[in-house]
């Protein structure tokens, strides 16, 4: 993907859902921790918390919300590309010191 839009951070706060109103999930980011989710004609990003509530963030209009979600799957995959180089550069460094030290210096 390329660079992210110029978009505030984002503001988390609790997502309280009232009672029998329904929810649309209608995309997920890669390992599902964000959801672009439509409720009464409103869109809103959902993201689960550490102890299992949720919180949402951009509600509104799809014009203000889409770009906010487009930013985080950017940021989120950037985030994925740069564990993926911290357990490669680990592993190097293991392998490195694993190797057996020359026995006829």
């Amino acid at each position: 993907m390329t660079q992210p839009p110029d978009e505030p951070v984002p503001a988390w706060e609790p997502y309280r859902r009232p009672p029998k109103d329904r929810i649309r999930i209608t995309e997920t980011s890669c390992c599902g921790a964000y959801e672009w989710a439509c409720r009464g004609g409103q869109f809103l990003i959902l993201r689960q918390t550490t102890t299992g509530r949720y919180e949402e963030t951009a509600r509104g209009l799809y014009r203000h919300a889409r770009p906010v979600w487009q930013a985080l799957l950017v940021l989120h995959e950037d985030e994925h590309k740069r564990k993926a180089r911290a357990r490669i550069a680990a592993r190097s460094k293991r392998r490195g010191r694993a190797l057996p030290e020359n026995p006829a210096a």
